[in-house]
Order: C-alpha cells, then structure tokens, then sequence
C-alpha cells in the first residue's frame, strides 16, 4: 500500500512539474482600463511527452498592500504531450488592483504541489500596465499590415476636453476577435478595415459578441473604398445605416472640403474611390449630402454604428494632415457613443456603495435568532437581576433567580443552537437589477446586483446556466475581505462561482452581467414611463409587446421638462430606493436628453420577474427587483 502511495505522488509531481507558463498576454498590446473587464490569454506547455496532466489554471488579482486576493478565476487545464495550449480569460480589474498571480494546480494536489510550494514553471507574478484614463479613447483596429490609423492619433490630444487623448492598439487578426462582448469593456471605439466579415473569417460567437458589444454603448466605425467587397453579403450589413450601391470614382468638392476641415491641396483633388451610399431610415448623415454621403452613422441600441463611403488609408485621407484633421474632428464628435463618453464619470459614482449599504440594511432584523437571543436575554438576565439585588432584601430569591435565570439562558440557546442544525439553512438572494432591452436583435443585457445571506454561516456554489460574469461589488471602507468570502469564478463552457462563504452578520456581494434572448423578457411593466425626447408620460401598469412599436395617447399625462433617469415619483419601498440611488449618482445619465436631441423612444417600468438563470446549491429564497428599459 505504501509503494502504491509512494508511486502515484511520484508520479503526481513529475507530471506537475513539467507543466510551465510559457507566456501571458494581458488586455489589447497591454492595453486597459481600471474597473472594466479585459481578455487574458496564458500559454501553457507540457514538457513531457509522455505526461498527462489535468487540474486548473487559476488567476488571481492582488494589489501591494495584501496577499488576499481581490478576485479569483480559474478555468479547467488538461494536456497530453507537448503541444501548447492557449487558455482564454476575462479578469475585472479594479481601482487598486496591480498584480496578477497566475498558477497551475493539479486535480490532486500532493503536499509538494500545493500553491505555495509549486515549481517555478507553474506560477507566475505579473505586474499590471498602466492602465489608460477612463476619460481617453481607446481606439481597437482590425486592419491588415500597414494601416495608418496608429500614425494619425495615437496618444495625441482630442478636442473634447483638455488633456483626453486616443490610444491605438492593433489586432493580430480577425481570431483575436473576443468570444464575448465582455472582452471588449475597455474599449471605446472598433475600427475594421479590409477585412472580410464573413463567418469563415469571424466566428459565429464573435460576431455575436461584436454586436453585443455596439448595443451595450460601443463605437463601430467600418471603412469603405475598396472595401466595399468585403462588407456586401457581411454579418454587419444588415445593421449599416446605409445600403450599399456600389463603388463610384469621386474627388471631393470645394464645399465638402470645408466641411471636413482640409484646406485646397493637390492632393485633394485626387480621384478615390467611394462606396454609393442610400440611406436607410435610421440614418444620420454626419459628413455629406443626401445624394453623397460621405460619414454615415446610425443608433445601435445604446452603441452607434458609422460607416465611411472612403478607405481612410488611401488617398487623400492617408495623408498625415488630413488623416489628423479627419480623425480628430470624428472623434471628437462621435468617438464615443452617449453611454461610453458618460463612462469618465464612472471612478466617481457611488451608487454600488449606496447599494450595498440598502443590502445591509436589511440585515439587523435577518439575523439568526440563535445571536439574537444570545445578545438579548443576558442583558434582560443582568438587568432584572440587578433590580432585585438592589431592592429586595432577601438573599434566597435573588440567589434562586440567578441559578434559574442562567439555567434558563443556557437552555434557551442551546435548543435554539440544536434546532438550528436540524433545519435546513436557508440562504436568501436579494437581487436589484437593470435590464436593457435592444429590439433589433431580440437581445437583452441584465446586470444584477446581488446580495447573499444565511441563517448561519455556509459555504455554497452558484450555477449560471448561460454565459455569465461575475465580480465583488466595489464598496470603499466596508472591511477586509477574506479569500473565502470572495469565492472563484470558473470561467469555462458554463460559469460557476464556487467556495463561497455567506455570512449571517454581513452581505455577500456581488454584481452579475450576462446577454438574454429577447424570448423570455415580461410583457407586464409596473410603474412604467414612456420617454420620447423630453417628454414623458407615467403610464401606470402595462402589457408591453417588445416586438411592436408603443402606441401612448396620454397626452394629458405628458410633461415637458428633462427627465430624471430612473423616475422614482409613483415608487416606494425597494424600487423607491433603487431608482433615488441611480438617479442620484446619475448612473443612467445616458438616457437623459435635451431639446438639441432626437433620440429613439423607449420604455421604463419594473418587474419582480426572476431573470437570473442561477443555481444556488443549498435552501435558497429569492427577491427580485428589475427596472426594465426598452430601447427602440
């Protein structure tokens, strides 16, 4: 029996420490922003051919100031030969985080392969970049060798503001195209240029997460020209703010050349070649006539989409002072969508603070009853003791009552403490979500903000049946948090966060994103509103059709004044407090509009509808609060 022992932890090690780190690619060429979520990919190689190895690749987000892990992912890693293998991550970084610690853990680990013991091929300390301002564009380019774009305003100032500047970063190819639309967080702006939009070239899953991706507030800019082969028959062709009538010889007029800035050069009166646009309904020309268009752009859920009829790596653009000029003033305008350029403020909010402390206030009267009666009755217990030993002068009676009264605490706890174990635990979800609604594509993105607490302290794991991603909600000053409380996020064809603690005193917290299909969204909206422009109208209780456009006329409730995002007046209770926290930390200050904008209508209502496809391993019990937003 001991030789067996002895030879499978032989054989345990070998194979463990054989397995290296060869190397990490973190963010877009080492490009990020604090408190997004941004793509890590971790080569790892046998170097046994004959070994076989199966455990975890586990990464860790650690800042200075502490060993304990701010977040914690782990993604399943086996490997037969020498073959390397690339493993795909998506880390959230927040404010204070500065390090990654990055380690191979076998499905059984031996006392010589434990994390703190491994070999120096299985673990890995990197030291995060620095990450770009919030404020800056991040500009992502898909675009064979030779493109310009990098030349023309990499780190150079914009005219939105002072000091906001543009980082470029390149994609290698169209496979280094993320799977899912969190991989884009950081990004502000995709720039694709002759490259084939088909799904022999990008996958049908990256395709998704790009249009997910320009729905949630992104920026696709598509350049035309001679590219005009590569967008026909596209994935993105349908959702153009233009069709696309074939390719036209053009220079461009006096007038237009006002309009984007140039001054008469020769080189402006070069021929080049131009996509015919015609525009579709939702069409905004943002350089051009009705009969030439030049820019196009549309509104893509909370994204935008614009399209130029010119390759800008030709000529005349690609030349240095007009490609500046050009790109500056773009950005400048349209860089960002509303959603995104509202994103600078984002370091500043404090409505998860605020949530989390509406989560705690529910607290003090969900306590297990077994804390409760233990604070309780001794001070009851001291109290009435102390009464009688002051005034009664008797000795027997005081003497009796602190024997029976300590018998009584005593039993009291103890059969609370008994029945405590013999129940079930019960673990109770509060859960305050936005959920935001795109008709175009029957899609919808959910972010929840979730608490978890327990009659008494457990350990659990939570299931999610789609795609999801997880992270600790970001609270200032609320304490340290322990490597059980924060638990790991398994990150593979399903998601899971596993070896999480919840406490009975305090709230286990975190916010949970995920993409729906539009089939299982309500049709029934409590305290709705209806935005057009400036103006709104309460509506009450509705049955909503997602696929059909709203009919109000309720002009008699509409009110001509700037809306306040979420509306909180017909609320009370939960929902009250939700809205007053994002109204007043204006985190949905991108729906708010002006008298200058003509932005599509959309709904506002509630729902207690549980959208959250979790498992939670234990007696679970769920609240729910979803404000709704159809964007049209």
């Amino acid at each position: 029996m001991k030789t067996v022992f002895f030879l499978s932890f032989f054989a345990v090690s070998v194979a463990f420490g054989a397995v290296e780190i060869e190397d990490v690619t973190f963010g877009f060429g080492e490009g990020y922003k604090v408190g997004t979520w941004t793509p890590l990919t971790i080569t790892v190689r046998n170097q046994d051919e004959r070994a076989v190895f199966s455990g975890d690749l586990t990464v860790e987000v650690r800042n200075f100031s502490s060993d304990t892990p701010i977040e914690r992912y782990t993604t399943p890693l086996r490997l037969i030969g020498t073959e390397p293998k690339w493993k795909n991550l998506y880390v959230y970084c927040p404010r204070n985080a500065t390090q990654l610690v990055i380690q191979i853990v076998p499905a059984t680990p031996s006392r010589s392969t434990t994390l703190g013991s491994a070999t120096s091929g299985t673990t890995r300390d990197m030291l995060l970049p620095t990450p770009f301002a919030r404020k800056d564009y991040f500009v992502l380019v898909l675009a064979p060798s030779g493109d310009k774009l990098k030349r023309f305003i990499d780190k150079k100032q914009l005219e939105v503001s002072d000091d906001v500047k543009a980082h470029v970063r390149y994609l290698p190819n169209s496979g280094s195209l993320p799977n899912t639309w969190i991989g884009y967080s950081a990004v502000d702006t995709l720039v694709i240029r002759e490259i084939r939009l088909t799904e022999r070239r990008i996958r049908k899953v990256q395709q998704t997460a790009m249009l997910d991706w320009v729905q949630r507030g992104g920026t696709l800019i598509i350049s035309g020209g001679s590219n005009f082969n590569y967008l026909q028959g596209s994935f993105i062709e349908p959702y153009l703010p233009v069709e696309l009538k074939g390719v036209e010889t053009d220079t461009l007029p006096a007038a237009l050349q006002e309009q984007f800035g140039f001054q008469a050069s020769g080189s402006t009166k070069n021929p080049f070649e131009r996509i015919r646009f015609v525009p579709k309904t939702e069409c905004e020309t943002l350089i051009g006539t009705a009969e030439q268009i030049y820019v196009a752009k549309r509104n893509f859920g909370d994204g935008q989409i614009l399209c130029l009829a010119f390759d800008y790596n030709a000529l005349p653009f690609s030349e240095q002072q007009i490609g500046e000029m050009f790109w500056h003033g773009l950005l400048s305008s349209s860089g960002k969508s509303p959603k995104y350029f509202e994103d600078r403020y984002a370091l500043a909010l404090r409505h998860e603070e605020k949530i989390y402390k509406e989560f705690l206030s529910k607290m003090p009267t969900q306590v297990p009853l077994i804390k409760l009666l233990s604070i309780v009755l001794p001070v009851c217990l001291l109290s009435f003791g102390g009464f009688l030993f002051y005034f009664d002068k008797s000795k027997q009676k005081p003497r009796s009552y602190w024997v029976g009264g300590c018998i009584f605490v005593l039993l009291s706890v103890s059969a609370i403490g008994a029945g405590g174990h013999i129940f079930p635990n019960r673990i109770t979800a509060d859960r305050l979500s936005i959920l935001s609604v795109y008709p175009e594509r029957q899609r919808a993105h959910l972010q929840s903000y979730v608490s978890l607490r327990a009659a008494r302290r457990a350990e659990t794991s939570v299931d999610f049946t789609k795609r999801t991603f997880v992270r600790q909600q970001e609270v200032e000053n609320s304490g340290s948090t322990s490597p059980q409380q924060i638990g790991t996020l398994v990150q593979d064809s399903r998601s899971q966060l596993r070896d999480l603690f919840v406490e009975p005193w305090q709230s286990t917290t975190y916010v949970q994103e995920t993409f729906l299909d539009a089939q299982i969204l309500p049709r029934n909206l409590e305290n709705a509103w209806y935005v057009a422009g400036i103006e709104m109208a309460y509506l009450g209780n509705v049955t909503r059709d997602v696929e059909s456009d709203p009919e109000v006329s309720t002009a008699s409730l509409r009110l001509r004044v700037t809306p306040k995002m979420p509306p909180d007046e017909e609320l009370t209770g939960t929902r009250g407090r939700f809205a007053q926290i994002l109204r007043q930390e204006y985190a949905l200050r991108h729906l708010a509009t002006d008298a200058d904008s003509n932005p599509p209508p959309y709904f506002i209502g509630w729902t207690s509808q549980n959208f959250n496809d979790m498992v939670v391993d234990g007696n679970i019990s769920t609240n729910d609060e979803t404000l709704v937003i159809f964007r049209h």
